[in-house]
This record gives C-alpha cells, sequence and structure tokens, in this order.
C-alpha cells in the first residue's frame, strides 16, 4: 500500500515527468505544424475558432506547471520580502521576456541591414543568441561565464535589425505579443508578486484568480480604456495580465497542496484537484457565449477550459507516479522534464546548427508528403531532441533562469 502522504522532502515525480510530457508534445505537434495529410486536432486552431485541439493544450500546459512551482520557490519568503527576493523575480521574468522578444522577432532579422558583417547570417546571429542564453541561464555559472553571456547579450541586441511590416514599426527589436516565453514571464512575474502579497493565502488566491478572469472580460469590454496608449502598447493588459495568468494562479492553487506545512493526504488532494478541475470547466462552458473557447483571443473561457483538462491530465500523472508508485516508465519524460529550458529551446538550436554546417536533411524525410510516414518521422526527430536533452543534463548543461 503506498504511504497515505508523501514525506516532506520528496521532489514531486509527477510535476517533472508532467513537465517533461508537455515539452515532448510541445516539440512533436512543432514539427508537425503545417504538414499536410494529418488529422485536423493536431493542428492549432484558427483565429476565429471557438473550440480547441491538441497543440492548443501546449501552452496553457506551461503556464499551469509555471504556476505550480511558485508556491514551492516562494513558500518560506512570505511574510519576509527582501529587495534581494525581488530582484531575482525581476531577473527571472526579464530573462524570459528578452527571450521571448528576440525569437518573436526572429523570422523578420535582416542581415543586409543588421550591424554585423554580411557573413553573419540568421542561423549564425541566433546561434550567438542561445550561446548567450545558455551562458546566462547554466545552472551553477560562474562569474566570468555570466559576464562573457552578459556581454554577448547586449552586442547581439544593440546590433539586431530587422524588416518592416504591419507587425512591426521600427528596424530594432519590439515587443509586439512578446512571445511565448515573454507572455510566461509577464504572468510569472505578476502571479509571483500576488502570491508573496496574499502570503500564500488560499481564500486570497483563488478571488485573485477570479480578478484575473474578470479583469480579460472587463477590459474586452472597454473596462480598461482609461488606461493610456502605451500601456496597451507594451503589454496586452487583458490577455497577458488578466487570462494568461488567471493560467499561471489556476496551477498556483494546486502547487499549494503540495507545501511541506500542508500536511495533505493523497486521497485530500484528489479530492480537491478534481473539484477544482470540474469547476474550471463548468465556468468556462458557462462563459463560453461571451468570447468563445479562442487560443489567439486567450478568452477567459479558453483558459479555464484549458486550466481544467491540464489539471485533470497532472492528476492522473499524479495518482499514477506519486500515489500508486508506478514510475518506471516515466524515466523517459524526466530529462526534458527537469531541464525544460533546455528542451524548449534544443529543436530551434538544432536547426541553425545544421544550417550553419549545411546538414542534408537526412533526419527529415517525410516533411513534404506528410501523413502516418510524417508523423512517425516528427516522433523520430523529438526523441533525438529528447536524446540531445539528456545528453545536456548528464554532462552538467542543465539551464535555470
Amino acid at each position: 500500500m503506498p504511504p497515505a502522504t508523501a514525506t516532506a522532502t520528496e521532489r514531486l515525480t509527477s510535476l517533472d515527468a508532467f513537465r517533461g510530457f508537455v515539452i515532448i508534445t510541445m516539440i512533436w505537434v512543432n514539427y508537425l505544424a503545417g504538414m499536410p495529410g494529418i488529422a485536423y486536432w493536431l493542428e492549432h486552431t484558427g483565429p476565429r475558432a471557438d473550440g480547441i485541439t491538441m497543440p492548443d493544450l501546449v501552452f496553457p500546459g506551461f503556464l499551469f506547471m509555471v504556476g505550480m512551482a511558485i508556491p514551492l520557490a516562494l513558500q518560506r519568503h512570505c511574510g519576509h520580502v527582501t529587495p534581494a527576493l525581488l530582484g531575482r523575480l525581476l531577473w527571472r521574468s526579464a530573462s524570459l521576456m528578452l527571450a521571448g522578444v528576440v525569437l518573436a522577432n526572429a523570422y523578420r532579422y535582416d542581415a543586409q541591414a543588421v550591424l554585423l558583417p554580411q557573413a553573419v547570417s540568421h542561423s549564425v546571429y541566433f546561434l550567438l543568441f542561445y550561446s548567450a542564453m545558455i551562458l546566462l541561464w547554466r545552472q551553477g555559472a560562474g562569474k566570468l561565464e555570466l559576464a562573457a553571456g552578459g556581454a554577448l547579450m547586449l552586442f547581439l541586441l544593440a546590433t539586431f535589425r530587422g524588416e518592416l511590416n504591419a507587425e512591426f514599426s521600427s528596424t530594432w527589436l519590439q515587443p509586439s505579443w512578446w512571445g511565448i516565453l515573454g507572455m510566461i514571464g509577464w504572468s510569472y512575474l505578476l502571479c509571483s508578486l500576488m502570491y508573496l502579497m496574499c502570503q500564500g493565502n488560499g481564500t486570497a488566491l483563488m478571488g485573485v484568480f477570479a480578478l484575473l478572469i474578470a479583469l480579460y472580460m472587463g477590459g474586452t469590454a472597454g473596462s480598461l480604456d482609461f488606461l493610456p496608449a502605451g500601456v496597451n502598447a507594451i503589454v496586452n493588459v487583458p490577455q497577458v495580465l488578466g487570462s494568461t495568468a488567471a493560467n499561471v494562479m489556476a496551477g498556483t492553487l494546486v502547487g499549494q497542496l503540495f507545501l511541506r506545512g500542508a500536511a495533505l493526504s493523497h486521497a485530500q488532494r484528489i479530492r480537491f484537484m478534481a473539484w477544482f478541475a470540474l469547476g474550471l470547466l463548468a465556468a468556462g462552458l458557462l462563459l463560453r457565449p461571451y468570447h468563445h473557447i479562442n487560443k489567439i483571443a486567450a478568452t477567459q473561457s479558453y483558459t479555464l477550459v484549458c486550466s481544467a483538462l491540464i489539471l485533470a491530465l497532472f492528476l492522473v500523472f499524479y495518482i499514477v507516479i506519486d500515489v500508486w508508485r508506478w514510475r518506471a516508465w516515466a524515466v523517459v519524460l524526466l530529462p526534458a522534464g527537469t531541464n525544460a529550458l533546455f528542451a524548449y529551446i534544443v529543436p530551434d538550436l538544432w536547426q541553425q546548427l545544421a544550417a550553419v554546417l549545411h546538414l542534408p536533411r537526412f533526419w527529415w524525410p517525410y516533411l513534404e508528403t506528410g501523413g502516418a510516414a510524417g508523423l512517425w518521422n516528427a516522433a523520430a526527430v523529438t526523441a533525438l531532441m529528447l536524446l540531445f536533452t539528456a545528453l545536456a543534463t548528464r554532462y552538467g548543461l542543465k539551464l535555470k533562469f
């Protein structure tokens, strides 16, 4: 029989495994994007959709796991917030925002206008960018490594130039929509500050969660029109600080269950997660007529329904791995789960390196034909990325922002 509660010092293996599962799914569906002959539910929904497909759950999965980690990291700081702690939160969120901006601008890189030699192609530039990220984010990096990474990053930011288009009005780096990592950075910062302000009180956090949903709905209806135009030019308040942050806060509420001082049994945790998932799903469906379930608009129903589905899936992982102790099968997921940032960047890092080395695309023979062969090919390339991540972890290349 499994123990009724987990020990205080035990790592939440199910969270690492689930994080790895989401990362692996992300890599796989990204390789499927635009591939012919695949089922509609393996592609993102369109901008006018009222519904979700499997790829639409990946980003909410990231957000939910970021939220779960907040109480585990900040519990001991409740009641005694220091400038050093706030500085670390700003550093982490700013790092994600910066990376998100650069990657969102990547497609418009202009090799003719950039303030670098002509030999510095798009691939070379972004290999240097990833090198700077690794130097800055490598766990255990020394002062010299951090200084070199910082200097390289500043140089790359200063020399970037991009083509003008309907989305970008300047040749310099621009936030636009901040990219995936940038949106995570904004919502992580807001929810971390809210957690500290509420001192980890579950009732207060539930109120903040409801407020963030209301912020999206009210902002979309015009309640935030009094804000200066420059505010929304920097960050989309209803979407990023409202519904997206609410996704993170839902994870934060679940993360509260696993604090060392909570002393909850497995049954109590399972009961809360099950009812919370049902409540999120019901709320999302009830609010659906207002803005539909739409990923592009980050509607409140999209946030609520996706949070419900992600939580239900995590609950399965928790029961199987931490309650029943069936863990052997999860070993394949743990490299990506414990080194998630490297796993996130390694597909593009590999693409840029292959382009610089002029490697033939021998790993991708079914890109054009798609279908069942393409699905298996994408799975094989995903396994290759997982192998790279496992090797990086084994040899000490573990990233932590």
